[in-house]
Formats: C-alpha cells, sequence, structure tokens
C-alpha cells in the first residue's frame, strides 16, 4: 500500500494541509515550526488506531476544541480482497494520479485507482473516532465501518524515531513482532518462566530481605495497621508477569537494545527492510540523529536502493546537509506554514528547474535548502566576500547571517546565477541575487523577472566587477592594507610576475614599487586588471573572505560611487523579515 493523499484540519500548529506524497521518498525539509514532525505524527496517528490515545486542547490548533481535529489519508495499491463488497467494497473512492484529487467514485478502466480514506476525528470530548471515510456513506446513512483488527498491521505504519531500542524487543508494534509469527513467541512459555522466576526467588531471594521484613509488622500497629506475622518478600505476580516485550534480542548476555544509538537505528532501518507486505510505511523522523556521516551515507543509499522494489514508502524529516546530499531533488519535499493562517503546504524541490540543473544545486549547496533565506551570489569571490562581511558585521553587533537563516549560494556565473535565483524563488525562499554589473546576463529578460517574483536584486555601480570595486573604489589606506594582506599570502607568490606581465613602460614593474604607488590611477587600473586576468581573488574561497572581513567591511562605508549604498542594500535585505 502507499499513501496517495493526506488531509489535515486543526491539528498542532496546522490549520489545513492538502498533500498528495510521493510514492517513494518524502524528505520533509523547512523553516522550524513548519508542521514537518506534525505530518509525521498525523500519519501515525491516523492509520494506528489507540483506545489509550490521549489527546488535551494542545493538540488543537491555537487551543481552538471547538474546531474539531481531521487527520484523513488516502491509501492506494490495495490488496485485492479489500475491494470486495464484503470488506470494504463499498467504501472506496477514485484516486486520479493526473490531477492528485479525489474522486468519490474508483473507475480504474478510466485512471481512477480504487483507493481507501482512513479518517480521524477528535471533537471538545477529547475522545477520538477512527472510520473509512467516504462522503457517500456520510449521505446514505450505511454504518461506519472501521479497518478490522486483524487488518490493522497492513495499514499501520513502522514509525523510527530518537530511540530504536524498542523495536530489538518483541514488544507492541516493533518490527521483531511483526516479523514473527504469532505462533513463536507463545504465552505459555512466557508464564512458564514467570513461575520459574518466582521459584527460584522463594529458594534463594528471601534472605536479602529479611532485616526489613521483620520491621513492617511493628511499624504497622504503630499506625494502626494490623498485618500478619507471615510477611515475606516474593515476586509480585503482575510485576514480573512476562509479555512478547520482555523478549529481546541478545549477543551472547548482551541485549541490542543497549547498542548505540546510531547502531539501533542502522539495525532497525535494515529489519524495516524485510517489512514491505506487512508495513508498507515508514516514518523516520530526524534521519540523522546519532549517525555520523557516513552511516547517514549508508542508511540512506540502503534504504534508496530498495525503494523501487517493493519496499516502503518513506517519510522523512531531517536538518542535515549531508542527508540532502544523499538524496535525489524529486525526494524532497519543502513545507511552508503560513503564520498568519495557519495553512501548511507542502510540494516537490523539483519546482523551477530542470532536474540536472536543480540536482546540481542540491549536491553543491544542500544548507542553502535549510534556511529560510537564500543570498545567490554571482560567483565563488562574491560568496567569500559575504561570508567575510558577515564576520565583520557580526564583530560589530550585529546579528549573523546564520542567526537569521541566511544561506550564500554559489550561483556559478553571471548566467546561471539568476536561474539559481529563480529555482529557489520557486521554492518559496526569501531570494535575493548579488551580481557585477560589468556585464549583464545574456537573458536579457531573466532580472526584471526575478523582480516581479519578489528577489531582490543588489549590483556594484553600473560598469564595475567586483575586482573594479576592490582595485578601484576602495580607499587609498584600504588598498594598501589590501596588498599587504595579498604579499603575505604564501601561494600568491605569482602576483609580482603577473603584475610585470601587464607592465606598461610608464609603471614601475617591481612589486614593491606598484605597492607604494598602488594609490594613483594606472596603478589601480593595472591591479584591476591584473585580478581579472590572473583571477587573484578567486583562487582561494577563504582569501576572498579574509578580504571581506579586515578590507571591504571596515572600508564599506567609504567606497567610491554607489557600492557603499550597494553593501547598505545588502544588509538591509539580511536583516529584513
Amino acid at each position: 500500500m502507499r499513501i496517495r493523499h493526506i488531509e489535515v484540519r486543526n491539528f498542532r500548529g496546522i490549520k489545513c494541509l492538502n498533500w498528495a506524497p510521493s510514492p517513494h521518498v518524502n524528505c520533509l525539509i523547512g523553516a522550524g515550526d513548519s508542521g514537518k514532525t506534525s505530518i509525521l505524527d498525523a500519519i501515525e496517528l491516523a492509520l494506528i488506531p489507540r483506545a489509550q490515545t490521549i489527546f488535551d486542547d494542545s493538540h488543537f490548533f491555537n487551543l481552538d476544541y471547538d474546531n474539531s481535529i481531521r487527520i484523513s489519508v488516502t491509501l492506494g495499491e490495495l490488496p485485492e480482497a479489500f475491494k470486495a463488497l464484503a470488506l470494504y467494497g463499498s467504501y472506496l473512492r477514485g484516486w486520479d494520479p493526473m490531477a492528485k484529487s479525489i474522486a468519490e467514485e474508483p473507475d480504474e478502466a478510466n485512471g481512477l485507482e480504487s483507493v481507501l480514506s482512513i479518517n480521524l476525528e477528535v471533537d471538545k470530548t477529547l475522545e477520538p473516532r477512527w472510520r473509512v471515510f467516504r462522503d457517500r456513506v456520510l449521505d446514505d446513512g450505511t454504518p461506519d465501518r472501521t479497518i478490522r483488527f486483524e487488518d490493522r498491521p497492513l495499514f499501520a505504519p513502522t514509525r523510527l524515531g530518537a530511540y530504536a531500542d524498542r523495536h530489538l524487543t518483541w514488544g507492541r508494534n516493533s518490527i521483531l513482532t511483526r516479523l514473527t509469527r504469532k505462533d513463536r513467541v507463545g504465552s505459555d512459555v512466557l508464564a512458564e518462566a514467570a513461575r520459574a522466576a518466582r521459584r527460584h526467588f522463594v529458594a534463594s531471594g528471601e534472605p536479602l530481605f529479611k532485616d526489613v521484613i521483620d520491621q513492617i509488622p511493628r511499624q504497622a500497629r504503630q499506625v494502626g495497621v494490623t498485618i500478619g506475622g507471615n510477611v515475606a518478600a516474593k515476586l509480585d505476580v503482575g510485576g514480573v508477569a512476562l509479555s512478547s516485550g520482555g523478549v529481546s534480542l541478545h549477543e551472547d548476555e548482551l541485549p541490542l537494545r543497549l547498542l548505540g544509538e546510531g547502531s539501533s537505528r542502522l539495525l532497525v532501518a535494515a529489519l524495516q527492510a524485510n517489512l514491505a507486505d506487512s508495513a508498507p510505511i515508514a516514518l523516520i523522523d530526524e534521519v540523522e540523529h546519532g549517525l555520523e556521516p557516513h552511516r547517514i551515507s549508508r542508511l540512506l543509499r540502503y534504504l534508496k536502493s530498495h525503494r523501487d522494489g517493493g519496499r516502503p514508502q518513506l517519510f522523512l524529516t531531517t536538518h542535515s546537509p549531508v542527508v540532502l546530499q544523499e538524496l535525489a531533488i524529486d525526494d524532497l519535499a519543502i513545507a511552508r506554514r503560513y503564520s498568519s493562517t495557519g495553512r501548511v503546504t507542502v510540494f516537490s524541490a523539483e519546482t523551477g528547474l530542470a532536474k540536472p540543473s536543480s540536482q546540481a544545486q542540491l549536491r553543491t549547496m544542500p544548507a542553502a535548502y535549510l534556511a529560510r533565506s537564500v543570498l545567490v551570489c554571482e560567483g565563488k569571490t562574491e560568496v567569500g566576500l559575504v561570508r567575510g562581511l558577515d564576520r565583520h558585521w557580526s564583530k560589530n553587533g550585529a546579528d549573523p547571517l546564520a542567526a537569521l537563516g541566511v544561506a550564500p549560494a554559489d550561483g556559478g556565473g553571471k548566467d546561471n546565477a539568476p536561474l539559481v535565483a529563480k529555482h529557489f524563488a520557486h521554492l518559496q525562499f526569501k531570494v535575493a541575487l548579488f551580481l557585477d554589473s560589468d556585464k549583464d546576463p545574456d537573458d536579457t529578460t531573466v532580472l526584471p523577472f526575478l523582480e516581479s517574483q519578489g528577489v531582490k536584486i543588489i549590483r556594484w555601480e553600473k560598469g564595475k566587477a567586483t575586482e573594479d570595486v576592490l582595485f578601484n573604489d576602495l580607499g587609498d589606506n584600504a588598498l594598501r592594507a589590501m596588498l599587504r594582506l595579498l604579499a603575505d599570502e604564501p601561494d600568491l607568490g605569482a602576483i609580482p610576475d603577473n603584475i610585470n606581465t601587464l607592465a606598461q613602460a610608464n609603471i614601475a614593474g617591481s612589486w614593491i614599487d606598484i605597492q607604494a604607488r598602488c594609490t594613483e590611477a594606472p596603478i589601480r587600473a593595472h591591479l584591476t586588471s591584473g585580478a581579472k586576468k590572473f583571477e587573484w581573488i578567486k583562487r582561494r574561497l577563504s582569501l576572498s573572505e579574509e578580504i571581506g572581513f579586515r578590507i571591504l567591511g571596515p572600508a564599506a562605508t567609504n567606497l567610491r560611487g554607489t557600492n557603499a549604498e550597494c553593501l547598505a542594500q545588502l544588509r538591509a535585505w539580511i536583516d529584513s523579515e
């Protein structure tokens, strides 16, 4: 079975959600409080009816218990037996895979798959009510129907959260219990084990408690409680009655539930891969929890390698760039919550770019997909400068980019960077594009289009590249400081040779002379052309970061032309909501 559609109303921070997930991997990402974990909880609550489930007012959106919680999970790829009228045939609905919509009547001949909608409703009485849902059933008075007890294991998802050790015992709903035939752990064997434990305790354990037991009758009489003299310490029948949950996997004498968190999760995930028939849906919260990067990669590759071979439909959440790098772009589901209304939307991250390009973005800048805002920079030089500026601003009391949820991203050049900005804008990120202005993108329509989509365009003064700003528009003292920084770089020893190669008759060729005369206009122009031709700044991201921190940041307000205003716009966008 596969989940075709999820509908949530008035549950926790979700006022309303309608989502048609992928039949394979759904890795939910989004800002904090966007409802990712609540979506996993909603699926689990709807598909695992439990009479002992406790609801309270905090489960209702905005504590508004007058509006009932409604969770509906629609399932496809049903076993043929379920379609019989004697089981659930009267409750079948239709699923249109093209329109991603539900029809009240199935019509498999015309492409409408037969599906079942499982509904959970909780009203102000806080009593949960599960049923197989269909509008027609409500209209014609057909009695409510729930999933039969013997069918529930086929619907119930497996939840792998931060603590996986419970799945390494034969407890309720554990993976080991589902993998075991009902008669494999017989109740008679467990009952006899409890009796043997009590007999052994009577024979050898009672003397350990004799001193305490002798005081009990006397102390009881002091408070008017009558206890006979035949007091003994024995195993309580209820306290030691063994259930299947008392049986766990061991390695020699060591229970495997005592494995480290990462090892437990890996082992449970491997066991879960054998549950395609009996547990077709898996929920994994914070998939990276307790795992080193190489083990994250191993786990995800294992799960994904089995996903098309009858393996579970996966619902994951993550805050790890390592996880994103191991996934395909169409595995990502972006969750967005609109705080003013509580509406939550979930959509594929494949939106906006052709798949090879969007996949490349995911591989090279996974952290951007986990941020609130993305600052797309023309290239590595600008990314480094922004990082350095961030250090300078933070040193002087401004909020760092990370604290504001802003991630700089390398756009890969003047023509590709607008496409990257377009991609993130399609995914409903707050986006800015930081470009040189010496050359416009070849697509003359792209920048106006981005502005119409709310993307902030930030560019240096007209006709200026970053090298022009650094070598032509810095103040004299700042330029001297930057040349000293370049001179101290051990792997940039070719700079003097570069300068000499470009030397003109009226310019001294010595690097020392160049530094001494750097404030002269011809020398500035000479340094600029050398930087552009030999890519001094682009050789190392760390170098441009140091220039941003030590040179450009302190000198920002004294830049020539409109470049100071450009950096002011950049900071204003970072600080804006």
